[in-house]
Protein backbone atom coordinates (compact mmCIF):
# COMPACT_ATOMS: atom_id res chain seq x y z
CA UNK A 1 0.00 0.00 0.00
CA UNK A 2 1.40 3.39 -1.00
CA UNK A 3 0.56 6.57 0.91
CA UNK A 4 -0.83 9.49 -1.06
CA UNK A 5 0.34 12.89 0.13
CA UNK A 6 -2.11 15.75 -0.24
CA UNK A 7 -2.10 19.39 0.77
CA UNK A 8 -5.48 20.52 2.04
CA UNK A 9 -6.03 23.84 3.76
CA UNK A 10 -2.28 24.38 3.90
CA UNK A 11 -1.68 21.09 5.73
CA UNK A 12 0.22 18.12 4.38
CA UNK A 13 -1.86 14.99 4.77
CA UNK A 14 -0.71 11.41 4.24
CA UNK A 15 -3.59 9.23 3.14
CA UNK A 16 -3.11 5.43 3.08
CA UNK A 17 -4.47 5.13 -0.47
CA UNK A 18 -5.90 7.31 -3.23
CA UNK A 19 -8.79 9.21 -1.60
CA UNK A 20 -12.21 9.45 -3.17
CA UNK A 21 -13.29 13.00 -4.14
CA UNK A 22 -15.86 12.89 -1.30
CA UNK A 23 -13.07 12.10 1.19
CA UNK A 24 -11.08 15.12 0.02
CA UNK A 25 -14.17 17.30 0.48
CA UNK A 26 -14.76 15.92 3.99
CA UNK A 27 -11.12 16.49 4.98
CA UNK A 28 -11.26 20.03 3.59
CA UNK A 29 -14.37 20.85 5.64
CA UNK A 30 -12.92 19.30 8.80
CA UNK A 31 -9.64 21.20 8.50
CA UNK A 32 -11.47 24.46 7.78
CA UNK A 33 -13.70 23.91 10.82
CA UNK A 34 -10.73 23.17 13.07
CA UNK A 35 -8.78 26.20 11.83
CA UNK A 36 -11.79 28.47 12.42
CA UNK A 37 -12.67 26.75 15.72
CA UNK A 38 -16.13 25.92 14.42
CA UNK A 39 -18.33 22.85 14.61
CA UNK A 40 -18.79 20.73 11.49
CA UNK A 41 -21.84 18.81 10.36
CA UNK A 42 -20.86 16.34 7.68
CA UNK A 43 -23.04 13.97 5.72
CA UNK A 44 -21.89 11.32 3.32
CA UNK A 45 -23.20 7.87 2.33
CA UNK A 46 -22.26 4.71 4.19
CA UNK A 47 -18.92 3.35 3.03
CA UNK A 48 -17.66 6.67 1.69
CA UNK A 49 -14.73 6.84 4.12
CA UNK A 50 -15.93 9.48 6.58
CA UNK A 51 -14.26 7.92 9.62
CA UNK A 52 -10.87 7.57 7.96
CA UNK A 53 -11.10 11.10 6.55
CA UNK A 54 -12.04 12.49 9.96
CA UNK A 55 -9.19 10.77 11.77
CA UNK A 56 -6.51 11.60 9.22
CA UNK A 57 -7.46 15.26 8.84
CA UNK A 58 -7.84 15.81 12.59
CA UNK A 59 -4.47 14.18 13.30
CA UNK A 60 -2.79 16.24 10.55
CA UNK A 61 -4.24 19.42 12.04
CA UNK A 62 -3.17 18.38 15.55
CA UNK A 63 0.40 17.63 14.40
CA UNK A 64 0.58 20.98 12.64
CA UNK A 65 -0.65 22.81 15.75
CA UNK A 66 1.94 21.03 17.88
CA UNK A 67 4.73 22.08 15.50
CA UNK A 68 3.49 25.68 15.49
CA UNK A 69 3.43 25.76 19.29
CA UNK A 70 6.93 24.29 19.55
CA UNK A 71 8.27 26.91 17.09
CA UNK A 72 6.60 29.73 19.05
CA UNK A 73 8.13 28.54 22.32
CA UNK A 74 11.62 28.16 20.86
Amino acid sequence: MVDTELTIGGLKIKFPNKPYPSQIQVMSKIIKGLQLKQNCLLESPTGSGKTLSLHISALAWQSNEKLKNEKEQA
